[in-house]
């Protein structure tokens, strides 16, 4: 299998052989889950200006001709981006934030060819490179809109949005070293404190921390693992922001203040009890409301399922905690 540095090599002379003559170049390297080769070119044949990207996950090298997505430019814009990079003079290098997990950006200008800049930054376009916004949002006005996600990403600094693209990416912490608090706004530090008694439930599965917060309404919060250090953390709440389930759950996490789910299975149908559970076929509960027992997913879904069937008790506890709590409940509807 080719790399992604081979691909776009064969894709370089490829074009070059139909008269490209690249002037600038946009690599977009695990962005969005994406990598997205992306470039301004001159056609000599056409005497014309092109957008020219390609999605290097799905791209056919023995077949480029059908994977070559082309947009022509206005003679306008394309003059006007032409100019715009001429223009840039802010030094070329690399802005990376180790606290980023991928979104890598590489903006290439090869203008001049015995002297290519090269700019590489982490999902936000750095503020020291503000010369590149006009150029960036020029060349995306080109591409699907679908790709205008990625634009408003990378302006987030100048929009002040960063915190909510950090809520919804990985994000690097070491519950060991790191003070959680530098995550959060003080308000919200604030309001994570006083619920934290409310974390009810809290359980590491598999990478995944998966935890109930009772607050004014039943919150569940997800903690998963997805790289060394990288955590992608969300709550039911739908804030668009880390908030303060999310800060309090994080506190009850480097408190080891763990409370397993109760573990429930419908009733046996036959089947052997023991390997129903080896396969996982049972539900993490949480409680009793209005004769329904109320579960939760490990992707955060709760639901809350009649108790009994038929006149039946539905289910049997196979974990409970120390008091033996959720078996009492249950007792009731027999």
């Amino acid at each position: 299998m080719l790399t992604k540095e081979q691909k776009i090599k064969k894709i370089s002379t490829f074009l070059k052989k139909k008269s490209h003559i690249n002037y600038l170049t946009i690599m977009l390297e695990s962005y969005n889950n994406k990598d997205m080769y992306i470039r301004f070119d001159y056609v000599e044949r056409i005497k014309a200006y092109k957008i020219i990207w390609y999605d290097l996950e799905f791209v056919d090298i023995k077949h480029l001709e059908l994977y070559t997505n082309m947009q022509l430019v206005q003679s306008f814009f394309a003059n006007r981006l032409v100019e715009l990079l001429h223009k840039i003079n802010i030094k070329p290098g690399a802005f990376i934030d180790e606290k980023i997990l991928g979104d890598r950006v590489t903006f290439t200008i090869n203008i001049s060819k015995d002297n290519p800049k090269e700019y590489v930054y982490d999902r936000f376009l750095p503020l020291k490179w503000a010369q590149l916004i006009d150029p960036l949002a020029l060349v995306f006005s080109y591409l699907p809109r679908a790709m205008e996600n990625y634009l408003s990403e990378m302006f987030a600094i100048f929009d002040n949005n960063v915190n909510y693209y950090n809520s919804s990416r990985p994000i690097k912490l070491n519950f060991a070293k790191d003070n959680i608090d530098d995550l959060f706004d003080k308000k919200i530090i604030i309001k994570g404190r006083r619920i934290e008694d409310r974390v009810t439930f809290l359980e590491k599965i598999g990478n995944r921390y998966l935890a109930i917060v009772e607050d004014e309404k039943i919150i569940c919060v997800i903690i998963d693992k997805v790289a060394n250090d990288f955590y992608n953390m969300w709550c039911t709440c739908n804030k668009p922001y880390l908030d303060e389930h999310i800060y309090a759950t994080l506190q009850c996490i480097k408190d080891n203040k763990i409370r397993k789910f109760y573990k429930v299975k419908r009733k046996s149908d036959g089947k052997n009890l023991l390997e129903d559970v080896r396969k996982g076929e049972f539900y993490y509960a949480f409680g009793v409301e209005d004769e329904r027992i109320k579960v939760v997913s490990r992707d955060g879904c709760i639901y809350k399922i009649p108790i009994k069937e038929k006149g039946k008790l539905a289910f049997e506890v196979i974990e409970d905690d120390d008091n033996l709590s959720l078996s009492k409940l249950l007792d009731d509807f027999k």
